[in-house]
């Protein structure tokens, strides 16, 4: 690996700082400069310790980050007159409850709810509480600003991919090249990216995941006991914040961390597999694990059945969970959000958010192009097939909203991405082209069943 040069880690800062005085002074926030400031200095000193092309990669995804921000924030005023999605939902909320919060003076996420600034059924006190330290820190500089937690997970993707750059290189023996890719994909994909652009707490979430994942790793690397007493003393606030942010997301890290410890034990996946399914499921039904897991699954399911028109969404949302209802799931997600092209640029006001949506669509076609590669992979019993199927299944079964994708995609790319880099050229043509007919075919069909 090239490692990044003296001269090139000065003129890497300088491009990042000047990337923060530009998207700062388009706001007109102070706040937004200072609290980017901080955050540059941090991810400096992280690409300090990478490779000179790795960096390129990641100043790639900065870059776009921000347009994506700038856009997708442009396209909601334009439609909407509002900045949110749909012109207001979970994002504007949280931004009202952080008000709320920072009025009452209370921190503490248990509290909130204790004393009613929260309502009782509020299922992430911490993030709300986390925007309501934004609002508190900008009162200083100015005002508070939408885009201070939006450009916030600007640098949370960032420091995601770099986490799941060091998961790939040791626990998946991924080389360079498959890590470079991997990590484009999945960052660069206008999903993620549209995901990413909103007030919502799924990339915080992610990064508290992948966080939770990386000290449990680091506990047991060989070192300096003083450093396994750093990294134990994180993990208790850390999971303290995260079961507030999403409780059930702590599970979803649990799994990772038994997989990683099961390779560091020289486990047979395949018996890892018949472990977990013998202990989790007695833990799961004889613990208060299947209410939770069953609240998630009516909660979230009711709440797509809500929202869907009278289409292929609906069927595939009443229909029982096991056996076909989750094969069901597992193919939508896979083609989800479908691209409906004729459904683009009909309405004036909408033509700067059917840009985006034309993005999305692309991206998503690349997914579906790239399926039979994820397929082919993730029968190769190992730690990432595993990590992504369980990631996969367990989103698709409980909290299956088009946000909650980002959780599973890290994942999700790289096995695509392995299953192709691994594939002859003539079979990746041939595979390609058949994915192309089927896709298309299938949209025929589905467009006609939808429309006529």
């Amino acid at each position: 690996m090239l490692r990044l040069s003296l001269s090139r880690l000065y003129m890497i800062a300088a491009l990042l700082i000047l990337v923060v005085c530009m998207t700062s002074l388009l706001t007109f926030s102070l706040a937004v400069f200072i609290m980017q400031l901080f955050l540059a200095i941090i991810t400096i000193y992280l690409l300090s310790k990478k490779d000179y092309k790795l960096v390129k990669l990641y100043m790639i995804i900065f870059v776009v980050s921000f347009v994506f921000v700038f856009l997708l924030y442009l396209a909601y005023i334009s439609y909407y007159g509002s900045p949110y999605y749909i012109g207001g939902s979970d994002d504007l909320h949280f931004e009202n409850e952080g008000r709320i919060i920072a009025d009452s003076g209370i921190y503490n996420p248990s509290k909130l709810i204790q004393f009613g600034v929260l309502k009782r059924w509020h299922n992430a006190p911490f993030f709300s509480l986390f925007i309501a330290v934004l609002i508190k820190f900008s009162e200083i500089f100015g005002g508070y600003s939408t885009f201070l937690p939006r450009f916030m997970n600007v640098y949370f993707l960032l420091w995601v991919c770099m986490i799941l750059e060091y998961l790939l290189r040791k626990y998946a023996n991924f080389s360079d090249k498959k890590i470079y890719a991997s990590i484009a994909v999945f960052a660069l994909m206008p999903n993620i990216q549209y995901i990413n652009s909103h007030v919502f707490r799924d990339t915080f979430n992610l990064l508290q995941m992948f966080l939770t994942i990386l000290l449990f790793d680091k506990v047991f690397d060989k070192g300096k006991t003083i450093k396994k007493i750093l990294y134990i003393s994180l993990l208790g606030p850390l999971l303290y914040m995260t079961f507030y942010t999403r409780k059930v997301s702590i599970l979803f890290s649990v799994v990772i961390c038994m997989l990683m410890l099961a390779n560091r034990m020289r486990l047979k996946s395949k018996h890892v597999l018949v472990l977990l399914l013998l202990l989790g499921t007695p833990i799961i039904v004889f613990s208060n694990l299947s209410n939770i897991i069953n609240y998630y699954i009516g909660t979230y399911t009711n709440y797509v059945l809500r929202i869907a028109k009278d289409g292929f969404s609906r069927y595939i949302f009443m229909q029982p969970l096991l056996p076909f209802g989750m094969i069901l799931r597992a193919l939508y997600a896979l083609i989800t959000p479908f691209p409906n092209f004729f459904g683009l640029f009909r309405e004036p006001a909408r033509l700067l958010y059917d840009f985006v949506m034309f993005f999305i669509y692309i991206g998503v076609i690349i997914q579906i192009l790239g399926i039979p590669f994820i397929l082919k992979r993730i029968f190769r019993i190992d730690w990432l097939s595993m990590s992504f199927t369980i990631w996969f299944l367990a989103v698709i079964a409980t909290t299956f909203t088009f946000r909650h994708v980002i959780f599973y995609y890290p994942f999700l790319v790289s096995v695509g991405v392995d299953g192709f880099l691994t594939s002859r050229k003539k079979t990746r043509i041939y595979v390609l082209f058949m994915s192309l007919f089927v896709g298309c075919a299938l949209s025929i069909i589905y467009l006609l069943v939808k429309y006529f």
